[in-house]
């Protein structure tokens, strides 16, 4: 079965209330611009019916507390068209983060990557 078979198969279940099929995970190095720092980041890819016009949508590893942010949080939208937008998007929503710190002047830590127990 294809991951559109299984999604519409869940679907049409009127057992299944909602459901969400992982399309890919990747494992990145991120460059923030900065020679020394490069985090490592998990991006999961899901395939689901919630959203029609959004379909695609991701979780992430890690989430991002810089010391601009009082909390860590997860990005305010993650579901997107296409599995390239949701992919594109994560990334840039935790490097946009990153390099937010960075450009204010302070020093990078692994700590800003505050693992997410969800993932």
């Amino acid at each position: 079965m294809s991951v559109d078979d299984i999604v519409w198969a869940l679907k049409e279940n009127s057992e299944v209330l909602e459901s969400s099929v992982m399309i890919r995970e990747v494992k990145l190095l991120l460059n923030v611009g900065h020679d020394q720092f490069n985090p490592e980041l998990k991006i999961k890819i899901y395939k689901n019916t919630a959203i029609p016009e959004e379909p695609f949508h991701f979780d992430l590893s890690h989430h991002v507390q810089t010391p601009l942010q009082s909390v860590s949080a997860a990005p305010p939208r993650n579901s997107y068209g296409t599995e390239r937008e949701a992919l594109q998007q994560a990334i840039a929503g935790t490097t946009g983060r990153i390099r937010e710190a960075l450009d204010a002047g302070h020093q990078p830590c692994q700590e800003w990557l505050v693992r997410n127990e969800k993932f």
